[in-house]
């Protein structure tokens, strides 16, 4: 308890992350006891992270005998750190062979130090990270960690991007095939209802096999009609919270129940620093969900609302979450938030059966700056995306952008060839040149004036998209 109090309280952690930190230490001390054989009362955070002080307490120490202690200290300081890598190094042999795993062990075990050595930092008024590393445990978890970084971001990826991803185009016909599911299990449930005689009342499809239709498409709906956001704003949309209904004017929200009687009343993402990874970094973020219209006729909101209003209620929630678990598989609780993982899985399993590609969350952020960047989209339009997707420009450009190395370059080599064919023109009808050599548009062909535009347009184009990106200057 003190630990979760410390680190939502001085580390402004959320719950989710001190969960999942918390969790990485539990594992870590559950080795200790069943594999390495330790007894369950020598196992706690002094087990793991033996504290030992900076400097001195003993102030009538002489100014020899301080100087010994102090070489004391740091020889045991050093000695805790080698102790906790040893540590790391037999538990990663063990246990945690991926790289991101043995990140995230790390950067828990970094929290950990700041719990078990919170008075010397106090007492020492360290708060900077220069000073922290004044702790040798830290400064040698704080190495471990950019060695691991380093060495992930060389490493190609355990699965190809290629293999679970598809054209950003073959995600809008997959939402609108689950759409059409859902559609058809709703006319054979309503169908069979109306059968008379022997199976009179009986429908083909259960209705909360409906609910599991209709939440799959919306799922993978907030997906793909928005640019798309990570995994934990979808799974942690909430009802009059994250998600809200009203009609945003000159900057300001209006909730539905307060607008006029003939406003049209939209639904909005609405996310605080702390309800997204980048938060802290971009803060407050609204962004509107289009009611997009769908191939039947209907929008997007037709679907929102009909299971907020009618299916949603059947799994019998006791919270706000929009989407909930829908079946007991496995021993899972009906009607609980929808977990991370179940929500991967949906994904997965929905893009699988429907086009053969197991397409996982993480996949569609790629996939929709590729979709962007091969399109040829403007600097505007690429700005905008990583704003409503809350990461940088940059970031997009490094990680989210998949574009074949052959695809990146074929603006410049298309340039280059209108260039050549305007000279080749130019040498079959030599431009007309005004007696000081300038160019004498007038008396251009249209030929030649089409190329002459296009080359010129296209290099505009380029000074400005230069100019606009900051990463660039």
């Amino acid at each position: 308890q003190a630990f979760k109090h410390f680190c939502q309280t001085q580390l402004g952690l959320v719950k989710r992350t001190y969960d999942d930190r918390a969790g990485y230490i539990c594992r870590l001390l559950g080795w200790l006891h069943n594999i390495e054989k330790e007894e369950v009362e020598t196992l706690n955070f002094a087990r793991v992270i033996p504290l030992v002080l900076l400097t001195p307490l003993d102030t009538d120490l002489t100014p020899t005998q301080r100087f010994i202690e102090r070489h004391r200290l740091d020889d045991a300081g050093a000695e805790a750190a080698q102790a906790v890598t040893a540590l790391l190094d037999r538990y990663f042999d063990f246990h945690a062979s991926s790289l991101s795993t043995q990140m995230l062990i790390t950067a828990s075990l970094l929290l950990a130090t700041k719990f078990v050595y919170r008075d010397e930092i106090r007492r020492l008024g360290l708060t900077r990270v220069s000073e922290l590393n004044r702790i040798p445990v830290m400064r040698r978890l704080r190495q471990t960690l950019n060695d691991r970084q380093r060495a992930f971001q060389a490493a190609p990826p355990v699965i190809a991007h290629e293999s679970r991803s598809i054209p950003w185009e073959t995600t809008v016909q997959v939402l609108n095939r689950l759409r059409e599911k859902f559609d058809r299990a709703v006319e054979q449930y309503e169908g069979s209802r109306r059968v008379t005689g022997k199976h009179q009342g009986k429908a083909k499809r259960s209705r909360n096999q409906l609910g599991r239709y209709l939440q799959t498409f919306l799922v993978v709906g907030f997906f793909v009609i928005l640019p798309p956001d990570r995994n934990r704003t979808v799974r942690e949309l909430e009802l009059g919270r994250t998600l809200k209904l009203g009609l945003i004017e000159s900057g300001v929200f209006t909730p539905v129940e307060r607008l006029p009687p003939k406003a049209e009343a939209r639904w909005y993402i609405h996310l605080g620093p702390q309800d997204y990874k980048t938060g802290k970094v971009y803060g407050e973020s609204w962004v509107e969900v289009p009611d997009t219209p769908l191939s039947n006729g209907l929008g997007f909101y037709h679907y929102l609302n009909l299971w907020i209003s009618d299916f949603r209620p059947s799994f019998h929630p006791t919270h706000q979450v929009l989407f909930v678990t829908t079946n007991a598989i496995h021993g899972a609780t009906v009607g609980v938030p929808l977990c991370g993982i179940k929500l991967a899985q949906r994904i997965r399993d929905a893009f699988e059966e429907q086009v053969g590609v197991p397409v996982v969350p993480q996949a569609f952020r790629k996939m929709f700056v590729t979709y962007l960047k091969s399109s040829g989209a403007e600097e505007h339009i690429l700005a905008g995306a990583a704003v409503a997707m809350h990461h940088s420009r940059e970031m997009q450009e490094r990680v989210y952008d998949q574009q074949p190395h052959p695809e990146k370059i074929q603006p410049i080599l298309d340039f280059n060839l209108r260039l050549f064919e305007l000279v080749f023109v130019a040498e079959e009808q030599p431009l007309p040149l005004t007696e000081d050599g300038m160019i004498d548009f007038p008396l251009l062909t249209e030929e030649q004036r089409q190329l002459l535009l296009e080359g010129l347009g296209q290099e505009v184009k380029r000074r400005q998209q230069r100019v606009s990106a900051p990463w660039a200057r």
